[in-house]
This record gives structure tokens, sequence and C-alpha cells, in this order.
């Protein structure tokens, strides 16, 4: 495990599920021993488009660029939202070089976690969720997802219903995408989780709760988060990244 200035913790882990003949997700963690923040990100290439891994690693790939291309200090709301859409532009400029007729496109959810706060942006239904243990509101999703329609497609059980898998928000469809982007204080016993629909579309929420909520590290959550994944059949790519504090794990 790094240690950083941040005093965060990270694992991240992909899987190609058990119904896909290729991973169309890529993720990025950039955790730097010393560093003050450490930038994480979950790209999904949109299930039905061509080529939707290259779209995703199109994504993580400028990310990794404007994460080296400037210094930890200057990473702030700008820099991710301008990370964001240099990435739709790429994406969106080779769909049109290459006259796609379904253009490649991914969903996004990118995040900058910081000594006493988080700040992080979103295209799509990749999530982000928080456990605080604090909060009367122990665990909610941070992220919104960018669905059409008022009412979300989940059942009873906080599952994603098959009719809602349309998204009105990805990168590199269009030549211009409104990434939402938001800045939110980090509690100092708060956990993380960001996934990509693979996860939470079989995996109920009060599941995720108890891994969040348990004694396991994050490395030991992601894995049994996968696990559980798998077990329920994720046809769907699963990516998942957990977060928290490092004074919490048990090394």
């Amino acid at each position: 495990m790094n240690i950083n200035c941040a005093n965060i913790a990270v694992a991240g882990e992909s899987n190609i599920g058990t119904g896909r003949s290729h991973n169309e997700d890529n993720f990025l963690i950039i955790d730097r021993p010393g560093d003050e923040a450490v930038l994480c990100a979950i790209a999904d290439g949109i299930g039905g488009h061509g080529n939707g891994e290259i779209a995703s690693r199109i994504c993580i790939k400028e990310l990794l660029h404007a994460a080296w291309m400037k210094p930890v200090r200057e990473w702030d709301d700008k820099f991710l939202l301008d990370a964001l859409r240099s990435a739709n532009r790429r994406i969106f400029e080779r769909n049109f070089a290459e006259r796609r007729r379904r253009p490649m496109g991914c969903t996004v959810i990118a995040a900058i976690f910081f000594l006493d706060h988080i700040i992080f942006a979103f295209a799509g239904d990749s999530r982000l969720y928080v456990y605080d243990p604090a909060n009367e509101h122990h665990f909610r999703q941070l992220s919104t997802d960018h669905r059409p329609g008022i009412k979300e497609g989940r059942n009873h059980h906080g599952l994603k219903d098959e009719f809602s898998n349309f998204v009105c928000r990805s990168l590199g469809t269009q030549k211009y995408v409104d990434v939402e982007c938001k800045i939110s204080d980090r509690p100092a016993q708060a956990r993380y989780l960001m996934c990509s629909d693979g996860l939470y579309s079989v995996t109920p929420e009060p599941l995720l709760l108890n891994a969040l909520s348990s004694t396991m590290t994050v490395r030991q959550i992601t894995g049994n988060l996968m696990r559980e994944a798998l077990l329920a059949g994720a046809r769907d790519n699963v990516s998942l990244i957990c977060a928290g504090a490092q004074e919490m794990e048990h090394l």
C-alpha cells in the first residue's frame, strides 16, 4: 500500500463478467507516495455500440495524460472537467474520422481524493457511493444516473430493471457533453465505492453497505464484491474501486 498525504488507501478490480466476449471497461488509479491527492476513474464502454473498449481506453488515457502534465496542487474541478471534455472530443473526432454509423462512447465516474474533500465528475450511469458511519444517512449515492425520464428504473431490491440500460449522457457520442462535477467533504472515517453498472445491476445496495461497513480492508472489500457479482451471474463487465482512510486498514 502506498503512503500518500491524502491518507487514503485504494484498490480496484475489473472482470469480463459471465456473458461478454471482451471487457469494455477500463479503470485508473494514480496513487503516488507523498502526493496530496489520489485520482481514480472508471470508464465503461457503452453496451451495444462498436468498440466501447476503445472509447473507455481513450478516456482513461486522457485522464492519465492530464494528471502527468499538471502538478497535484493544480488538480481541481476545472482540471477534471477539462480532462473529460478532452476525452469526449478525442472519441468524437475518432468516430467522425472513421465514419461510424454506431459511434463508440463510454460512461465515466472520476474522483480526486484529498485529505478533507473529494472532487468528482461523471457522465452516464457509472456510480460513486459513500459510507459514512458518522452520518445519519450512512450509505448513499453521490453521483446521479444520467438516464432518460424522471423515474429511475429500479426495483425494490435497489437493482436495475432490464429497461433502465439507456443513458442520456456519455463521452464521445456527441460533439459536446455536459459532464456533471461536484465537490464534497470527506469525513475521516468515510469509505467510497466507484463502480460500473455491471456491479450494482446484480448487487443489492444492502450488500454494498455491508461490505463498506465491515472490518475488511479496501482490497478485501474489492475482491469480495467482485466475487459476489460473479456468483450472482453478472453478464456485463464488472469494474469497481474502493477507497478509505489508510488508518482504517489492517496491514
